[in-house]
């Protein structure tokens, strides 16, 4: 893009304390517009606004201008200083961004492939429901998802906070495919996922990053996305990512500062994921 350039962000927030939702765009990552928005009238009194949906696009102007005329019958004109509020289901307002024009997605190649390959897609959907991590969709930038990264010998993704990796699985090699997901040591407590590991060629590093809390491990294993997947599902696992990750995030919203891998994070899988895990089985419209 050239200096002209308008990629950014269009979001549908929700607060509690409202059935009103608000659309709007920015060219920023959703966390700063979402903060400054909490601490501005009108919308402060409103608040607290999460985000509800977000796509990234090539021109967010034009976006933002598309959903809010779609909705112009049901704008909120009671309120003073602001255009964005309207009184619609947010659903609605999420299938209206759903339906937007695939052209003006970021990132959108690297979607197709990651979604064209079920069991990858399969094992990143489930890693995400048993790490929670679509309960801190505001804070993305802080923690990543990058699809198909140029690192060496490449990889199909990796999942970062902060400023290191809690998961990733590169490309197959002679020796076969792995998967690392970094966890509390509270995996070491259970025997049962020790022997399913020692059948996967699993190994365990304690604190392999600088940055890593003395209670950390990284755990690697072998074998297909298949068997990553059941991987998520033995004893202890989900306990130790969550004890972990949900650290690591606090502390991540705690600083305020975003990840340095921040401008390869792919919002647009982000959002498909949350569709495909929070409202499944929904056709495409």
């Amino acid at each position: 893009m050239g200096k002209n350039s308008v990629t950014g962000h269009v979001y549908i927030l929700t607060s509690p304390n409202t059935n009103l939702v608000k659309i709007g765009g920015t060219d920023f990552p959703p966390a700063k517009r979402i903060k400054e928005i909490n601490t501005s009238e009108p919308y402060r009194s409103l608040g607290p606004w999460t985000l509800y949906d977000f796509r990234e696009v090539d021109d967010w102007r034009k976006v933002e201008h598309h959903l809010h005329y779609a909705f112009r019958d049901s704008r909120e004109t009671s309120i003073a200083a602001q255009r964005e509020l309207f009184a619609i289901n947010p659903f609605e307002a999420s299938l209206q961004l759903r339906q937007l024009d695939a052209k003006h997605m970021l990132g959108k190649p690297k979607i197709d492939r990651l979604f064209n390959d079920e069991l990858l897609a399969g094992y990143i959907q489930k890693l995400f429901i048993c790490s929670g991590l679509l309960n801190w969709l505001d804070i993305q930038g802080f923690w990543t998802l990058s699809l198909f990264p140029s690192t060496s010998g490449g990889r199909y993704f990796t999942l970062n906070i902060g400023s290191h990796e809690v998961a990733f699985s590169p490309y197959a090699k002679d020796n076969g495919q792995f998967h690392m997901v970094y966890m509390d040591k509270l995996l070491l407590d259970y025997a049962e996922t020790a022997s399913w590991l020692a059948k996967y060629a699993g190994e365990i590093y304690e604190e392999t990053y600088t940055s890593a809390d003395d209670h950390s491990i990284a755990v690697y294993f072998s074998g297909s996305f298949e068997v990553a997947s059941q991987f998520l599902e033995q004893p202890g696992v989900r306990r130790a990512i969550i004890a972990y990750w949900t650290e690591r995030l606090v502390v991540a919203a705690q600083k305020g500062t975003g990840s340095v891998f921040s401008r390869f994070h792919n919002y647009n899988a982000v959002a498909e994921l949350r569709h495909r895990i929070q409202s499944p089985g929904i056709e495409e419209q």
